[in-house]
């Protein structure tokens, strides 16, 4: 999971260490924003979405220890390995050269999206460690308590209007869109994935009868909603 945080305003630090012969990371997390939660609440929400998403047969590290220590939470998880950012020197090489990689994210996703459920489909937050591929990220947790917490402490009508729009493309509506979107945060000539992308999608069931052009313009307007969010440094915790 390290190796992302340029790809994220969250406060979040990763620490990776060794216990009893067993690979680990620690992860702390920090709120950037005044909740209107404890952070006993917060932490339970974010127990609930990786209890969601694993309900629906997402695989996600296990949780060796999770606790709230003064101002942050803890966990401490099994090491999923390396994100796709990190294994893959770019988002052309993931999509041309391993498909198999690609095609269980996009599983992934699918799952989600057809339970419902909300998920960040960065391919920072998917790891692989040989044949194993897993979805790392709960932070923010993704359920509806959690993001109308998040949006009661928005500062004035633009920063609502931001935060709702954002947390809405986590949904499984604009779930492809937001997939090809992101590929232009990792790199901004990955447009030229969007019609390999476009197809993909399509087979596995997320996009019914939208055209390319539809398909392209959608991905490029939730990009530019996120980079003017992290350009005013909304965080979304």
């Amino acid at each position: 999971m390290s190796g992302s945080e340029r790809f994220s305003v969250n406060n979040t630090q990763i620490r990776r260490f060794t216990a009893d012969g067993k690979p680990l990371v620690e992860k702390t997390i920090r709120c950037n924003t005044p909740l209107p939660i404890s952070l006993d609440m917060l932490m339970g929400y974010m127990d609930a979405y990786r209890g969601e998403l694993g309900g629906v047969g997402i695989v996600m590290p296990a949780i060796a220890d999770g606790r709230v220590d003064g101002d942050s939470i803890t966990y401490v998880c099994e090491d999923g390995g390396r994100n796709l950012v990190e294994i893959y020197e770019t988002p052309h090489a993931l999509v041309h050269d391993y498909p198999d990689v690609l095609s269980g994210v996009i599983e992934i996703l699918r799952r989600a999206a057809a339970a419902g459920l909300c998920i960040d489909p960065h391919i920072k937050n998917f790891t692989v460690e040989g044949t194993n591929l897993r979805y790392v990220d709960f932070s923010p947790p993704l359920v509806e308590p959690y993001i109308e917490a998040r949006c009661s402490v928005a500062e004035g009508e633009e920063e609502l209007r931001i935060l709702r729009e954002n947390f809405s493309y986590f949904t499984p509506r604009y779930l492809p869109y937001h997939f090809a979107g992101d590929f232009l945060n990792v790199d901004r000539s990955a447009d030229s994935l969007f019609p390999a992308l476009h197809v993909l999608l399509t087979n596995a069931g997320l996009l019914r009868d939208v055209g390319l052009a539809e398909f392209e313009s959608r991905a490029r307007a939730i990009r530019s909603l996120e980079d003017l969010r992290l350009q005013k440094r909304i965080f979304m915790i």
